[in-house]
């Protein structure tokens, strides 16, 4: 659908017209979501942020060839 600024603005007042358009952009988003993450989209979606990003070692990283973390820009390798 087009975006909603280059809508008439009749067409923006009308209940109808607004409902479907939310309908549409609900559809969308679920199926942009089942396109990106695959049947169990809906466990992505109500998925709430519990764990943090970074560990408490620091941030996974490669240096001089070895694997270790990095952290307060100090390297630790494993």
């Amino acid at each position: 659908m087009t975006f909603l600024s280059e809508l008439s603005s009749k067409y923006l007042e009308d209940p109808k017209a607004m409902k479907r358009i939310a309908k549409q952009e609900k559809e969308n988003k679920e199926r942009d979501a089942r396109m990106k993450y695959g049947k169990r989209y809906k466990d992505f979606i109500n998925k709430k942020e519990e764990t943090p990003t970074r560990s408490k070692k620091g941030i996974r990283a490669l240096h001089k060839g070895k694997w270790g973390y990095m952290k307060d820009k100090k390297f630790t390798a494993d």
